[in-house]
């Protein structure tokens, strides 16, 4: 997998206001076959896209939910035209 396909993936899910938990995402991306990430990766992916802007979260019923960001909206949008 390259640097941003995961970033991709997981910037896809989201459409605003769409909020996801990170139980969901964990579960979109088990449905993708060619691809086997722990529950760790996928908890470290989120936290560094939240650490960059590109997502924010909120914790409810001991769970992060996370909704995208303009700054995500617009990094979505770059790597789906050049990635």
């Amino acid at each position: 997998m390259n640097y941003n396909e995961l970033k991709i993936r997981i910037l896809g899910f989201f459409e605003p206001p769409l909020e996801l938990d990170s139980l969901k995402i964990r579960e979109l991306l088990a449905t993708e076959k060619s691809l086997k990430l722990t529950d760790k990766a996928v908890e470290m992916a989120l936290l560094r896209y939240w650490r960059q802007g590109l997502l924010s979260r909120t914790r409810r019923g001991g769970r992060f939910q996370y909704t995208l960001t303009e700054r995500g909206l617009a990094r979505k949008e770059w790597l789906l035209k050049n990635g």
